[in-house]
């Protein structure tokens, strides 16, 4: 579904009324004349997307000598299903995919193909299997049809050709991952993919990213995922951009209500389209490394404005606007490889494992069983009571409770490390017998005192 194809349609009718009041640019994004140019960057408006022709031959030729098992001509049946990383690819990622070769390279970089391809169920048995209009999930997201990219020629109305595909992909997905369900982050990305992707692959690359490119429970209905990010990432402000973290300190700011959203939807609700696809360039080669590091990149570039900033209103704004006010792909991605590019995924999901015990032990109750991650919700919900219990320091002393509670985290990480083991287990005999996919469920039994 490219963008150009459903503006050509609108341009015909256009014709045969009133001039409107609005033109579209070239991804079908809606700009009101009188703005002059997109609301998000007049230089990104000013600067048509193309192809570098020594970039696209760089391209060619590595796949030709790499992946191609016959030289000499770069026919996309005879590349991999997947690459293999490689210094190589990385650097080629890193200077941009050229734009008529995304579709198949984000395929094959975030690992969507192989899962199209190995999946026993076909698409058209999910969209067959997913379309009950009963389900709770199937009636949030026909709430949210019209409210997620309500901008853009190819969703602003019912009768527009993407608002079908995101539903069906979007029930699809609800359904396959019932203990995700439905997210309006999965809504934002799934329409993004559509701008550029056939349907059937929009919906495998939402499977890649579900179940690889970000942690579990990324897009679950207590986000508990992408709140443990939100202290990766502060603990990563510590660490490489400390003017910044001391002055989020002194006003008290508190980052991730600005941020997780960015995380939430992969950059793609908050920065400009020709951005977002230079992001998601590396996204789906390296994963959620990614999502740090671009946002280090953007509070490094915007560094010293915040630190100049007169009040805390002034430091919160500018933090909410920095997505909006970076217009050069090239220098954000050289700017978050300087700062954080020894950064690697090792290093994230040791922090990951630890913020993740912290955000539960937070709660200021005692996990002893792993019954305890079945009110993961609960706990979920009462975050902003986060306190140290005073009759338990009555009890215990300071020094006792930060002992228990230190305790508490290291059982909490291994009961977060065995249900996700547990899942992983689950997902294959899932997928080694899709007839039983509605049989297998993670079952938490409360254990024998």
């Amino acid at each position: 579904m490219w963008p150009q194809d459903i503006l050509a349609k609108y341009t015909q009718k256009e014709q045969t009324v009133d001039q409107p009041e609005f033109r579209y640019d070239e991804f079908g994004f809606r700009v009101d004349k009188e703005d002059g140019a997109e609301p998000n960057s007049s230089k990104l408006l000013g600067i048509p997307l193309t192809e570098d022709p020594q970039q696209r031959l760089k391209w060619q030729a590595h796949l030709e000598f790499t992946h191609n098992h016959d030289v000499g001509d770069l026919t996309w049946d005879k590349i991999d299903v997947t690459l293999p990383h490689s210094d190589k690819l990385r650097s080629l990622v890193l200077a941009g995919i050229p734009h008529s070769m995304r579709p198949q390279l984000w395929m094959r970089l975030s690992g969507a193909l192989q899962k199209k391809r190995n999946s026993e169920m076909t698409y058209r048995d999910i969209v067959r299997n997913s379309s009950n209009d009963e389900t709770l999930a199937a009636k949030q997201i026909e709430k949210d049809l019209l409210r997620t990219m309500p901008s853009n020629a190819c969703f602003s109305n019912m009768q527009s050709v993407g608002v079908p595909r995101l539903r069906r992909v979007l029930r699809g997905l609800a359904w396959l991952y019932p203990d995700i369900g439905y997210c309006q982050g999965t809504g934002m990305v799934a329409a993004c993919l559509l701008l550029f992707l056939e349907e059937e692959d929009a919906f495998w690359m939402m499977s890649a990213i579900v179940e690889d490119l970000v942690p579990a429970s990324y897009f679950s209905t207590t986000l508990i995922g992408v709140q443990t990010d939100q202290r990766v990432l502060r603990h990563l402000i510590v660490q490489y951009l400390p003017r910044l973290d001391k002055l989020l300190q002194e006003h008290d700011i508190e980052l991730s209500l600005i941020t997780l959203h960015w995380f939430l939807t992969a950059f793609a609700s908050v920065v400009h389209i020709k951005l977002l696809l230079r992001i998601w360039d590396v996204f789906f080669y390296q994963g959620s490394l990614v999502l740090f590091q671009s946002t280090l990149g953007m509070l490094k570039l915007k560094e010293e404005e915040l630190i100049q900033s007169e009040n805390s209103a002034a430091i919160f704004n500018t933090l909410s606007d920095i997505p909006t006010h970076i217009e050069d792909a090239d220098v954000l991605l050289r700017e978050a490889m300087m700062i954080a590019g020894t950064l690697t995924e090792v290093m994230i999901e040791a922090q990951r494992r630890k913020h993740l015990a912290y955000l539960i032990a937070d709660q200021g109750q005692l996990i002893n069983s792993t019954a305890a991650v079945t009110n993961l919700s609960k706990i979920m919900r009462r975050q902003s009571q986060r306190r140290k219990s005073g009759i338990t320091t009555l009890l215990f002393g300071d020094d006792d409770f930060e002992a228990l509670k230190a305790k508490n985290i290291k059982q909490t990480a291994l009961v977060a490390d065995l249900r996700e083991a547990i899942l992983q287990v689950a997902r294959h005999f899932q997928c080694s017998d899709p007839k039983n996919c509605n049989i297998v469920s993670l079952i938490i039994m409360p254990s024998c005192q």
